[in-house]
C-alpha cells in the first residue's frame, strides 16, 4: 500500500467539498423542515396543555355541578318527605273529624230511635191499658169516657215521661 500524498490530498478536498455540499443542503432543505417540525411539536405541546388546563376546568365545573345537582335532590327529597308528612297529619286530622262527626251522628239517631221506642212503648202502654180498662169497667162506662181517661193518661206520660233506662 502506497500512501501518496496527492491521494490524501484528493481525498481530503473531497471531504471538505462533500461537507460543503451536505452543509449546503442540510441548511437549505432540512434545516427548515427539522425547524417547522419543531414548531409543530411545540404548539402540540402547548395545545395539550391548554386541552389540559380546560379538561381540569371542565372538571372542577362537573364536580361543582354534580354537587349542587346532589345539594338540590337532597333538598327536593326532604321537601318532599315534609309535604308527605303534612298531609298524612291533615289526613289523620280529617279521618278523626270524620270519625268524631259519625259518633255524634251514630249517638243522635240512637237517641232519635231511643225516644221514638219510648213513644212506642208509651203508645203500645196506653192501648194496653185502655184494652185492660175497658174490660174492667166494661160496662161502667162508655166510650167518651174511655177516650178521656186515655187522653188523660197520654198527658200524664207526656210530661212526666218514665224514666229512661
Amino acid at each position: 500500500m502506497d500512501l501518496s500524498l496527492k491521494l490524501v490530498l484528493y481525498q481530503a478536498v473531497n471531504f471538505i467539498v462533500l461537507m460543503i455540499i451536505l452543509g449546503y443542503l442540510f441548511n437549505r432543505f432540512l434545516r427548515p423542515f427539522m425547524r417547522k417540525r419543531a414548531e409543530e411539536i411545540k404548539k402540540s405541546f402547548e395545545s395539550i396543555e391548554s386541552q389540559k388546563k380546560d379538561l381540569d376546568v371542565l372538571k372542577q365545573n362537573y364536580t361543582d355541578q354534580v354537587k349542587d345537582i346532589k345539594e338540590k335532590a337532597k333538598l327536593e327529597i326532604e321537601k318532599a318527605m315534609e309535604e308527605g308528612n303534612r298531609m298524612r297529619e291533615d289526613i289523620i286530622a280529617q279521618a278523626e273529624k270524620e270519625s268524631v262527626m259519625l259518633i255524634e251522628k251514630a249517638k243522635k239517631e240512637i237517641d232519635h230511635e231511643k225516644d221514638k221506642a219510648v213513644m212506642e212503648i208509651q203508645k203500645e202502654v196506653a192501648t194496653l191499658a185502655i184494652m185492660a180498662a175497658k174490660q174492667v169497667i166494661k160496662k161502667q162506662m162508655d166510650e167518651t169516657a174511655n177516650r178521656e181517661l186515655v187522653e188523660d193518661f197520654l198527658a200524664e206520660i207526656t210530661k212526666n215521661p218514665p224514666k229512661k233506662v
